[in-house]
């Protein structure tokens, strides 16, 4: 293709304006339009890259004549816009995660786009670094054997819900939760490194003491069809150094994953690997080796455990094999990226992610819609809801 494929951004927040910077600088994308109801700004922004700015989406989407249309308004208002874009011949949209705060909305989008024949790519930002993609092939290939259990936080500071979005805040907040706003991250990243498996059961908790405008935490069980069962945990009144606290543990029948990839006190950012012993070093190394080629790099372990704690020794000591690595660089870009070369390369799968599966589409961002309305639901209803198959 040898011009560059004309983008226009519908929201300029926070994560709005990181993607009009973003496919600016993108060799092969060029914003043309920016459209956000606050007009000032639309024109900020827009002068920024030279693109158009607009108070309506709709008028935008009328002028402009548009290959992709990435949608990053807030978590409850992707339907419309997403809709309009449709409407108007849009062939490819980005939008943010979550697809939609209710399952009836992102039903609706998702059928529209299936009708018309658009492209739909959701940015879970969190498939896309490094240590997300190694965890993904090291479930994936059978390192850990079958994947039993895990447990799953994803936490913010309490200056999020209260400050983030200036004034704007407890209304943007307020028509969001933590199960939307940071579950559907955990839910997505969950579905995507134990596929083909499913969620088919949650029971959740809520607690709303602290805010009062929107749930304080949402801590919940899912299990997966697979037999695997995750603890997975989201709260926004930490009253905490750093912005995010996020860390991932995997137990499987014959190994086991640790990843913190958002520190907390006291904690390092690192991924540790303990593999099955059923792998010979020649293949631990050929994995390595493997990983590296995908610009993954972790280093292979020939370590013995000693399990101990004061005078108590519960034994061990055999040899064991495993891969780790410490302060990997995060990449929250890599999605979008490779959705901007799917429309390159005409595909769902392409090259620069097809050892990953599909690119996640619709129909994530429906599954993962509806395991986050079913935690809601949970909480409310204080009972276990079974998702359809």
């Amino acid at each position: 293709m040898s011009e560059q494929l004309k983008t226009g951004v519908i929201g300029l927040g926070i994560l709005g304006s990181q993607h009009v910077r973003f496919l600016e600088k993108h060799s092969e994308t060029k914003v043309v339009a920016v459209a956000d109801i606050r007009g000032d700004r639309a024109r900020e922004i827009g002068s920024q890259v030279g693109a158009q700015p607009y108070e309506d989406y709709v008028s935008m989407l009328k002028d402009q004549t548009l290959d992709i249309v990435v949608v990053a308004t807030p978590d409850a208002f992707h339907k419309d816009p997403v809709l309009a874009a449709i409407r108007a011949g849009a062939p490819t949209i980005i939008l943010e995660k979550p697809m939609a705060t209710i399952t009836a909305d992102a039903e609706e989008m998702f059928e529209a786009a299936e009708r018309a024949g658009a492209r739909m790519f959701v940015n879970y930002a969190n498939r896309g670094s490094a240590l997300d993609r190694a965890t993904y092939q090291v479930i994936q290939r059978g390192l850990l054997g079958q994947v039993i259990y895990g447990d799953v936080h994803l936490d913010d500071n309490i200056s999020v819900p209260t400050r983030m979005w200036g004034a704007r805040t407890k209304d943007w907040v307020g028509a969001s939760s933590t199960a939307h706003f940071l579950l559907s991250h955990v839910v997505d990243f969950l579905r995507w490194v134990l596929s083909p498996s499913e969620v088919s059961d949650v029971y959740a908790i809520s607690q709303r003491r602290v805010l009062g405008y929107t749930p304080d935490l949402y801590d919940a069980f899912l299990t997966f069809d697979s037999g695997a069962k995750f603890r997975v945990k989201a709260e926004w009144i930490k009253h905490i150094d750093g912005l995010v606290e996020f860390a991932l543990s995997f137990s499987g029948s014959e190994g086991s994953l640790s990843y913190i990839k958002r520190p907390g006190f006291g904690e390092v950012e690192g991924w540790r690997a303990n593999v099955s012993e059923r792998l010979s070093p020649h293949e631990l190394f050929a994995f390595q080796n493997d990983l590296a080629g995908e610009g993954i790099n972790v280093r292979a372990l020939l370590h013995r455990p000693d399990p101990t704690a004061g005078e108590l020794k519960a034994g061990g000591g055999d040899l064991r094999y495993g891969l780790e690595a410490f302060a990997a660089p995060l990449d929250s870009w890599r999605v979008v990226r490779s959705a901007v070369d799917a429309v390159l390369e005409d595909t769902l799968t392409p090259s620069s992610w097809d050892r990953y599966g599909p690119l996640p589409t619709g129909i994530d961002g429906l599954r993962q819609t509806q395991v986050v309305a079913a935690i809601v639901e949970s909480a409310e209803r204080d009972a276990a809801i079974r998702l359809p198959a």
